[in-house]
């Protein structure tokens, strides 16, 4: 079953905006497809579980988030980096496909996966990261603390348990027998990471620091992905690694900045092409993404690197961030005049970083240019 809705004019210069919002208006859409040439959004939905109320449900959510973008602001991109030749990349496609992918990794893909993360790690070290390694879930008060929850509901893996108690015991038993368990878990408020970094804030939180600190860790990270959209870049599952430095604020950028020179230094040395630009976060709300995503966008606050595929689809697989104080004040992490510092992160996603080249130079890596990543591999 197939569903057209007109896109209002006040948002055709919003147009991916608010197409990469369009998938989250109901779990039975099973993809979607824009017509430049008549301005519409095409919704192909799944016809066993959309009833007439839902369809009407959709219609009206479709006009409520058309509404709450229409007086969002658009601020060009800007490109600081780049290694492609002009028009080599492309934004959102008609009928962009998302192939199959696998959840497997075979001995190949994990010495791939160890080699990029060794230079990461080096990149990490050479500018004084101590290296941690934390849970895979985050507490309900770090939650409280960071807020991502709110900001990015969509994102989000709870994660329940069944309680220490005799009867609830049983009764999950006895319900589970006939696969009707699902009430009988319980929700106490923790998530399962969608990153690495408010770790390193909490391990940090309300104290005073007299110098800077870095920390670096890899774990885990979840995000609820639309099933449909999942591909071999873009997974529920994945590792990342991630640099968190804290401190004063020019030394905060000035370390943001010499991680991006260094990371877009391996990037070249790999064969990769593709560029670094000012970015926003994936905020989904229309408030989060008029005040806090104009603000990265203006004050060059994130920048992210987008490789280019073979088929021309554009991957980030790397962000450079820069918070001010934000999060630092959020964890009460104080400097020497009792102020809260300033802080930032680098976030390597590290199975995009491996698709990219394994997309770009096959899997047989005695092939490849640049480095000599074959070796390094057996290394």
């Amino acid at each position: 079953m197939n569903v057209t809705f007109d896109i209002p004019a006040k948002l055709l210069d919003k147009i991916e905006i608010l197409l990469e919002r369009v998938p989250y208006l109901s779990e039975s859409i099973l993809g979607i497809a824009y017509c430049k040439d008549k301005h519409v959004v095409e919704l192909l939905l799944n016809d066993t579980e959309m009833t007439s109320e839902q369809l009407n449900d959709l219609r009206e959510s479709y006009q409520d988030l058309c509404s709450s973008l229409e007086n969002t602001r658009v601020i060009n991109e800007r490109v600081v980096k780049s290694n492609l030749v002009p028009d080599s990349y492309k934004n959102w496609e008609d009928n962009e496909n998302y192939p199959e992918y696998s959840c497997i990794m075979d001995e190949y893909d994990i010495m791939l996966m160890e080699y990029l993360d060794k230079e990461f790690t080096e990149i990490a070290t050479k500018h004084g990261a101590e290296q941690r390694e934390y849970p895979s879930v985050l507490s309900k008060h770090n939650m409280t603390r960071n807020q991502y929850h709110i900001h990015f509901p969509q994102n989000i893996y709870g994660v329940t348990s069944v309680p220490h108690e005799y009867k609830a015991i049983n009764n999950f038993r006895k319900k589970a027998q006939i696969e009707s368990y699902d009430e009988s878990f319980v929700f106490q408020g923790e998530i399962l990471q969608p990153c690495i970094c408010y770790h390193c804030y909490e391990e940090l939180q309300g104290k005073t620091l007299f110098d800077g600190k870095v920390l670096t860790g890899k774990g885990k990270c979840f995000r609820h992905e639309i099933e449909w959209r999942k591909d071999n870049f873009r997974r529920s599952e994945f590792t990342m690694r991630e640099i968190v430095y804290i401190g004063i604020e020019e030394s905060v950028v000035d370390t943001r900045n010499q991680i991006m020179e260094d990371v877009w230094s391996l990037f070249e040395s790999l064969g990769l092409k593709g560029r670094i630009s000012t970015a926003t976060d994936p905020f989904f709300f229309s408030q989060d993404l008029k005040t806090k995503g104009t603000y990265q966008m203006m004050s060059n606050a994130k920048y992210e690197l987008l490789v280019t595929t073979s088929n021309g689809k554009e991957v980030s697989i790397a962000s450079f961030n820069y918070c001010q104080n934000m999060l630092c004040s959020k964890y009460e992490i104080k400097g020497r005049d009792e102020a809260a510092l300033h802080s930032g992160c680098v976030a390597f996603g590290i199975d995009r970083w491996k698709e990219a080249l394994k997309d770009l130079h096959g899997r047989d890596s005695k092939k490849w240019p640049g480095k000599d990543v074959g070796r390094a591999m057996l290394l």
